[in-house]
Parts: C-alpha cells; sequence; structure tokens
C-alpha cells in the first residue's frame, strides 16, 4: 500500500472468476450504456447499437460479494476505517481502435456538493479482465492527485491539459487479469486509448462512505445502483 491514494495488489482474482465476469462483460445481453461509435453518450442501450466504451449492467452479487470481501482490508484502509460500502459494480469494455482520453476523478467528487470535502468520500476498484498493456490503452492514473483537490469544473473547462497531465506525469496500470488497481475517488485518471485488435474489458467496482450513498443515488440517475 502507497500513502499516495492507490493500491496495486497482483494476482489476487482466481482465473475461474475473471473468466465469468469476461462472459458477463462481453454479453449483448449485459450491455447497459454506453459511448457509441458514432462519438455520442447513450445512458441506455436500444438492443442494437455499437460502442467504443460500453458498461454492463450490474453482475449478480453472488459473483462480485466473494471479490468484495477479498478486498475488504485495503478498501477499509483507503477510507481510512470510515463505515463504507458498494455502490456500484459493472464491467467496461473498450473497442479496438478506441482513441478516447477523458481525464476525470470518480463519484461523488463529479458532483458539486461533494467536490471540495477534503476527506475519502469514495473509492474505485478496476480488476483487468483481459492483460492491460500500453498498446491497448491499460487505465492512467496520476498518484497523489487525490491530494490536490481537483475541481469537477475546472476539469470540464481544461480538459486537455488534464489529459497531458496523465500523458506526462501519470503511469498506466500495467497488469493481468485478475490483477487489481484501487484508489482515492479524487485521483486523476483515464482509459488511454487501445491500439490493439482485441477488446480491453475491466470489473469496476465503486465504494462510497456509507451514509453519503442514498444521496448520490439522488443526484446520479444513470447507473444500475447496487439493490438494497
Amino acid at each position: 500500500m502507497q500513502n499516495d491514494g492507490t493500491v496495486v495488489l497482483r494476482g489476487v482474482i482466481n482465473p475461474v472468476t475473471i473468466a465469468q465476469f469476461k462472459l458477463w462483460a462481453t454479453n449483448p445481453e449485459r450491455y447497459h450504456r454506453g459511448n457509441g461509435v458514432d462519438g455520442k453518450y447513450y445512458a441506455t442501450h436500444d438492443g442494437k447499437r455499437e460502442y467504443d466504451v460500453w458498461w454492463t449492467t450490474q453482475p449478480p452479487k453472488e459473483m462480485w460479494v466473494p471479490v468484495v470481501v477479498q478486498l475488504q482490508d485495503p478498501i477499509t484502509h483507503l477510507f481510512g476505517h470510515k463505515n463504507w460500502d458498494i455502490h456500484v459494480v459493472d464491467c467496461i469494455t473498450t473497442r479496438p481502435s478506441s482513441n478516447k482520453i477523458y481525464a476525470h476523478i470518480d463519484t461523488p467528487y463529479r458532483f458539486q456538493e461533494f467536490s471540495q470535502i477534503d476527506e475519502c468520500l469514495g473509492v474505485q476498484i478496476i480488476i483487468p479482465l483481459d492483460d492491460f498493456t500500453l498498446e491497448n490503452g491499460a487505465t492512467a492514473y496520476l498518484p497523489g492527485s487525490s491530494l490536490e483537490k481537483i475541481d469537477y469544473m475546472d476539469l470540464e473547462l481544461h480538459r486537455e491539459q488534464y489529459d497531458m497531465r496523465l500523458k506526462t506525469e501519470g503511469q498506466q496500470f500495467l497488469s493481468k487479469p485478475g490483477d487489481v488497481l484501487m484508489y482515492d475517488g479524487r485521483t486523476l485518471h483515464s482509459t488511454m486509448p487501445n491500439k490493439s485488435t482485441e477488446f480491453r474489458s475491466a470489473l469496476l467496482i465503486n465504494a462510497l462512505k456509507s451514509d453519503i450513498i442514498p444521496r448520490v443515488q439522488e443526484l446520479d440517475g444513470n447507473t444500475d445502483f447496487v439493490k438494497k
């Protein structure tokens, strides 16, 4: 564990579990939303649309709860031992030749009322379902940027500058299926261009401080939330 708002773990999730999530990620019946090949973002899937990047519906709890149990201690460490719960679980897949870079911070800091709160309110977890390489656009992130209190509006106004920071100052999560990257949600990061000939998938898990989840779900009408 680092003191820069990030944690990297190697070989944590077993190959059988990874294969199950990979099937979920690439099954068209599980598509939920995404960035279409026409360059537009779509909040709902129409059953036939093609995407550069897409997110799935939530996998069954029996698939992802054991993964969370395995990762409980490092998640709690990042939260500073505050109470937390799982907010969203889905899979993301990026098409070959996708050129998108989109430097951003994660929930809940992308909502104004949480954007300048100086504590860890959210932890994002990325688990590759394929090899993450330089060629296929492994996630780039900037360790320590969680301490900068990056404002989401400044990100919107100066996205190209933040993209360039990731390219010049960041590092990419070069990894194998079953490795884990988790970080304070204030950490600047982005998927990178997929220059390979293969689709690239990952499991995403978003944990939030327990007492803010109801409010975040009021603010975000575009996600397949974990149901209680």
